[in-house]
């Protein structure tokens, strides 16, 4: 393990204290190249780099009690390879025990007008939605749900409405992949109404 320095030990103590400057120096010093590292796992750079945004939204979550044993770049990196990890096991967990679901992703051949499918389909939704990271669901729920506007939101989750935007963006895209198998279900249930 290595050693912290002096300087580490101050940034720790001010994020601690709720320092968002000090925060977001910590966040673009990293960000990139932990974004990377963490690419080499999962081979997106969507993924890659809400598995970082994950782990940076968790250090400020639990910012009080965020004490890095090791040094603070070590640390960094050992709390991204895991969370890649984690979800690469969760992926494989998903092929594994739900092999009708992924059939059906690769031939959809059920009745799209069948009420079972259609309690099927907003399942597989509401599950995408509640798989995502806290913060990316707290935005699309806040809009999606309560129908509050990005500036509003911004203001709810103390961001600029910038980054409400590109969260929301990351956020669409994410559920467009992981549910494009669903289109054709969607589609049809959607025109024959």
């Amino acid at each position: 393990m290595g050693v912290k320095g002096d300087k580490e030990e101050r940034w720790i103590l001010e994020i601690q204290k709720g320092d968002k400057e000090a925060f977001e120096r910590l966040f673009t010093t990293y960000y990139f190249d932990l974004t990377r590292f963490v690419w080499r796992y999962v081979k997106s750079n969507a993924i890659a780099e809400e598995l970082v945004q994950e782990v940076f939204a968790n250090i400020w979550q639990d910012r009080a009690q965020w004490h890095p044993t090791s040094s603070l770049k070590l640390y960094l990196y050992q709390s991204v390879k895991n969370q890649a990890l984690d979800y690469l096991r969760h992926q494989e967990v998903r092929k594994k025990y739900d092999p009708k679901w992924m059939a059906a992703k690769d031939n959809p051949t059920l009745d799209y007008r069948d009420p079972r499918r259609k309690k099927q389909v907003q399942e597989a939704i509401r599950r995408e939605i509640e798989a995502l990271p806290p913060r990316s669901k707290m935005t699309y729920k806040l809009h999606r749900y309560d129908g509050l506007t990005y500036s509003e939101i911004a203001e709810v989750m103390d961001v600029s409405v910038k980054t409400v935007e590109s969260q929301m963006t990351r956020t669409l895209k994410r559920l467009r992949k992981r549910l494009s198998h669903l289109l054709p279900f969607l589609v049809v249930a959607f025109f024959s109404v």
